[in-house]
């Protein structure tokens, strides 16, 4: 087990074009590794329809999908 001053690392992912059944399996699957891998880690899982969490304007100049 880490000691808490090592636990310093965060992951942020996104990913989209799914399905709501790949939408379910992957949520579960991250749920199930993150029990398994990190349980005394914190973790929140958000799902949503594309398109209703707007993206921010610089994020999206950055990734050069502002046309």
């Amino acid at each position: 087990m880490a000691k808490n001053f090592d636990r310093n690392r965060a992951i942020n992912a996104k990913i989209d074009n799914l399905t709501p059944e790949e939408q379910e399996q992957l949520s579960d699957a991250i749920r199930q590794a993150k029990r398994k891998i990190a349980p005394d880690a914190r973790s929140t899982v958000v799902e949503y329809e594309q398109g209703k969490l707007p993206s921010s304007p610089s994020q999206n100049q950055l990734e050069g999908q502002d046309d």
